[in-house]
């Protein structure tokens, strides 16, 4: 695991105090706490081609999700970036969130290049990747993700 986040790391993707969640099957960043006793941190999800870098608020009360940035794993760029404020975290907020700025990355990308968009089969493709980033163990996708995409390059 840890040359597979090493390859994250010189990327800028994460930083270098990370941790796997065996119980949230996330990688997480060390985290920080404000003045106001609110904790904010990083949890990460490898799928295929993708990493979901999701950023995290822990009040007294409740956990938020403030936003969430998907990147390209083999061109290492963001391509897709959304701000929330106020939105109680879940997995599957994560999940739904996500696979709307996947769809709209791709049914743009399908415009501007012509083609034709097929909402329902992006829609089964797009579901079946998040869900692999749900459910499967995230250090074997990483070791495969960045055996596939890091190491080649």
């Amino acid at each position: 695991m840890n040359n597979s986040v090493a390859n994250f790391e010189k990327y800028g993707l994460i930083n270098a105090n990370i941790s796997y969640s065996e119980v949230a099957n996330t990688f997480l960043t060390s985290g920080y706490t404000s003045s106001a006793g609110n904790t904010y941190f990083n949890s990460i999800r490898v799928a295929e081609g993708i990493l979901i870098k999701e950023d995290v608020g822990v009040g007294y009360a409740h956990s938020f999700l403030n936003g969430l940035r998907i990147y390209s794993i083999k061109d290492q760029t963001l391509i897709a970036d959304k701000s929330f404020h106020t939105v109680y975290y879940s997995v599957s907020r994560v999940k739904a969130e996500s696979k709307m700025m996947l769809l709209d990355v791709l049914q743009t990308a399908a415009t501007n290049e012509g083609y034709a968009f097929d909402y329902f089969q992006a829609e089964a493709l797009v579901d079946k990747i998040l869900n692999k980033a749900i459910h499967s163990n995230q250090v074997e996708v990483l070791r495969q993700q960045t055996q596939k995409y890091l190491l080649a390059s």
